[in-house]
């Protein structure tokens, strides 16, 4: 019997190593197969015909590679996404991935499920091109087919050469006439505030010269504050031809101080402080403003328009805003010293605040009231915080 064991032990590893080379085999053979089928060009030329039809041109700095762990999909190295025709990136990242469906491995069909983007470096003025271009061309809009969903990730928003979002992350669906579009979106401010937000809309294939887009939800919120949300409806004929109508709430905390109490300190917590538990004040409750947006589009000589109506118990508001006159406005008031000239505003319209108490600034009775002329009256009696001691 004791001889027997060295040559059982004998037969065990010979047969462990011969289950050890098929499966060596078979995974060098389905290595071959996976080269086969995902031949990179193959699927660079799918998203490249994807962005074409957006007006965006893709350059790669060197070929891609296929993959298969942990999904099926080829590596990119090296991306440039331009505007076609433009100097300037659009943007640009070290590495992305286009992920395939399992299915290609098995029909070899050229299909892409997802588009993964590191780090990307999204330059916004040449965004603003890119949907100020679209589309731009005669006979009825077309939009922009992207089959595949979208996942940024770690991503900087730069103008004029100056970071302004950090940490920028977007998740898209697939964008198509007739399907629902959901995109998510977070950052943070250079103060390290984050922000998130998230768009759903259904988009029509082009009728009557417009694609309309119903209904549409749109949610922001900033953390620890304020929060929109807004629905409606609207449609697009190209270009800047936007018209939308947008109802809901403005959510924040209220404006005014809580009112104190009989001994004239805050409202505190009902229960009893103790030693682990050290006394709080109970914070206000938030406010929900009222809030309607209207976008217009050019019409002779009246640029895009934004109007806002703002109905809440510490505000109103009743403004009109041509998002395309503020850069230039922003930068001539900033430039003039020390006192700028009167120049035309790009808002009109009225709004009143009753009481602003921000800690370093306090004020009460603000007015502000904007006409087509060249300058906005402005009135608040105000006062200085008291410094803390």
């Amino acid at each position: 019997m004791p001889a027997l064991a060295p040559m059982r032990r004998h037969r065990l590893r010979w047969i462990a190593g011969a289950i050890g080379a098929v499966l060596l085999t078979l995974l060098a053979a389905l290595v071959i197969h996976v080269h086969a089928l995902l031949q990179p060009q193959r699927f660079t030329n799918v998203l490249e015909g994807e962005l074409a039809t957006a007006g965006l041109s893709l350059k790669l700095q060197s070929p891609a590679e296929p993959m298969l762990f942990p999904h099926p999909g080829v590596k990119l190295d090296g991306i440039t996404l331009s505007n076609a025709g433009a100097g300037t990136p659009l943007l640009e990242a070290g590495a992305a991935t286009i992920v395939v469906p399992w299915r290609t491995l098995l029909r070899g069909e050229p299909a892409i499920e997802r588009v993964d983007i590191d780090s990307p470096r999204v330059d916004l003025d040449e965004l603003k091109a890119l949907l100020a271009r679209l589309p731009h061309r005669a006979g009825p809009p077309r939009l922009p087919t992207v089959t595949a969903g979208i996942h940024l990730s770690h991503g900087t928003l730069i103008a004029h050469g100056v970071p302004l979002l950090f940490g920028i992350s977007i998740d898209t669906g697939s964008l198509e006439p007739g399907q629902r579009f959901r995109l998510d979106a977070s950052a943070h401010g250079k103060s390290g505030q984050a922000f998130s937000g998230s768009l759903v809309t259904v988009p029509s294939a082009p009728r009557d010269g417009a694609i309309a887009f119903m209904p549409i939800a749109l949610r922001l919120a900033a953390a620890g504050g304020a929060s929109l949300q807004l629905d409606g409806r609207g449609n697009w004929r190209g270009g800047e031809a936007l018209n939308l109508h947008l109802s809901g709430h403005l959510q924040h905390a209220p404006l005014m101080p809580a009112p104190p109490t009989a001994s004239g300190k805050p409202v505190a917590s009902s229960q009893p402080a103790t030693s682990a538990q050290p006394s709080a004040v109970t914070p206000a409750p938030p406010v929900a403003d009222a809030i309607t947006v209207a976008v217009t589009p050019q019409h002779g000589t009246t640029p895009l328009t934004i109007a806002i109506k703002l109905d809440g118990v510490d505000a109103h508001a009743d403004l009109q805003l041509q998002p395309a006159a503020f850069g230039d406005w922003w930068t001539r008031l900033l430039a003039a010293t020390p006192v700028p000239a009167p120049m035309p505003t790009p808002f009109t319209g009225t709004a009143t605040l009753q009481k602003l108490d921000l800690g370093w600034l306090q004020a009460s009775g603000i007015e502000i009231e904007s006409s087509p002329g060249p300058a906005p009256a402005a009135s608040a009696s105000s006062a200085p915080a008291a410094p803390a001691h």
